[in-house]
Order: C-alpha cells, then structure tokens, then sequence
C-alpha cells in the first residue's frame, strides 16, 4: 500500500509508462518499480480500469500544448506546480528553462534519480529549477512561490501546468493561486490545468477515488474539489482557449473504442488559459 499521497507520482507514472504511445512519455519506464506497479494496479483495480489510459490521454495532451508554445516563443519557459515525476523537460526537444514545483519529499527523491538517470545517459541534459513549496493550500507559501517564480520568469512568455492538482486543493487557494500567476503573466502566456467538473461527483468511480484517497493515501478527513467550467471561462484577464475531455481526447487519439461508458470514465477535463 502507498505511505502517502507523495506516492500518486509514482502511480500515475505507472500509468503514463502502460501506454507510451498515447502519453508519449518514453521515459516513464525509467521510474518503474516493482512496488509502484503493484500500486498502479491496485488503483485500477479499486477505482476503474480506465483510469490508466486517461491519464496516458491528458498527458499527451499537455505535451502537444507545451511544443506548440514553445515553437511558438523559442525563448518561452515551463513550470509545473505539482510536478510529481512527470518528464516534460526531457520530452520537449529544446533545452528550455524549466521549473518544477513539489514537496521537499518529492523533490529530494527526484534529483536523486534523475541524477542516476543522467550518469548512465538514460536522459538528457536540461535546465531545471526545483523549488520546494509543501503545502499549496497554504497562502503564505504561495504568495512567497509568487515571489520566486517572478524573479525567475524575469518577463519571458511561459506556461504553467498543474496536472492532477486542483483536486487536492481548496477552492479559495485555486482562485488565489490564479491572481497571483496574472501578475506575472503577460499576453499570450499559458496556464493548463486538469478538473473534475461538479457532476462528475455522482457517479460511483468518483465515489471510489474519494474513498481510496482516504484509505490507500491515508487522507482520513480528505474533501475533494471540483471547478465548473464557467470558473475558467470567466478567470478575469484570461481567454479560454481550449477545453478538452477525455472521450474527445480518446476520440482524437484513435482509442475511443476503449472510452465508450461514461459511467465507467472519470472526466477530469483539460483547461488552457490565454492570458490577454
């Protein structure tokens, strides 16, 4: 069993690694163990088989949206809040300033690996800050990660991911976390994110995800948020310039077929923010 949610990283991972031709993450294998395969599979198990493939789905979404920017503004930079053991740095093909945001837990055990990972040439060589923030729910964090984040962005166009994290947050702290990045932004700049829409709570996979965040991740008084779209669509100073689910992902990528129960799908939809 997982000691704690720090261990969805690896989880996720796992799933990205199951299908690398739809998450085109080839090196998500790299993390695997035996452990966190028995986790994944557990996972799927509790909550719903499709949840592997979705999320091999949402990555390769934000992968195209990241390369498309970055073709777009050649000097642009990324952060990923949340980051977990994703590899985005290491799939994009140009060496782009890169920052990734995650406990000191997550943080001290990735820089270890990725370390290895470079000394036996498995990855290759990028520039990557990593700054420590533990809790996003705390404010005072934030307003300091704010401080930080602008004296590094240091007015290049840049996006901004967070990828499975508004689920663990509290709605107060997602809108301040929005203010916060529009004072650092200028026009044209990114912010993506993932969400589970209010409805998506009826149905019983949701139920199950609630319950195994509780048991499996030892979250014993876990409440889990959902955004409505219109909280996107109405996020003052910026345009939202896609919104993608998983069918129509699925539909896009040529794996529909396996998507085709609602009831059996978990929408955690895609959002990218323009900012104006």
């Amino acid at each position: 069993m997982p000691t704690g949610v720090h261990d969805s990283a690896l989880i996720v991972n796992a799933f990205r690694a199951k299908y690398p031709s739809v998450s085109s993450d080839h090196f998500a294998t790299l993390w695997i163990t035996e452990e966190s395969e028995k986790w994944a599979k557990a996972y799927a198990e509790k909550v719903g088989p499709t949840e592997v493939l979705v999320h091999a789905l949402r990555h390769r979404f934000f992968l195209e949206e990241l390369s498309r920017f970055l073709d777009m503004f050649p000097d642009g930079v990324f952060i990923n809040i949340g980051a977990g053991f994703t590899n985005y740095p290491y799939l994009i093909p140009s060496r782009n300033s890169c920052c990734e945001i995650d406990t000191e837990f997550n943080l001290n055990f990735k820089k270890k690996k990725l370390a290895e990972f470079n000394l036996n040439g498995a990855i290759p060589d990028r520039m990557i800050q990593f700054i420590t923030v533990d809790d996003l729910n705390n404010l005072n964090e934030i307003t300091a990660l704010s401080l930080v984040l602008k004296e590094w962005v240091d007015g290049r166009p840049s996006f901004i991911l967070f990828e499975g994290v508004f689920f663990y947050l509290k709605p107060e702290t997602i809108s301040f976390l929005y203010s916060i990045l529009a004072s650092l932004q200028k026009k044209g700049d990114i912010v993506a994110a993932t969400s589970f829409r209010p409805e998506e709570c009826s149905k019983e996979m949701f139920k199950r995800l609630v319950e195994y965040c509780r048991r499996d991740y030892r979250m014993m008084d876990f409440m889990p948020t959902t955004v409505p779209t219109i909280f996107y669509a109405q996020q003052s100073g910026y345009l939202l310039a896609s919104h993608e689910n998983y069918y129509g992902l699925s539909m896009k990528y040529g794996f529909h077929d396996k998507l085709d129960k609602p009831e059996e799908v978990l929408e955690e939809d895609c959002y990218i923010l323009e900012r104006l």
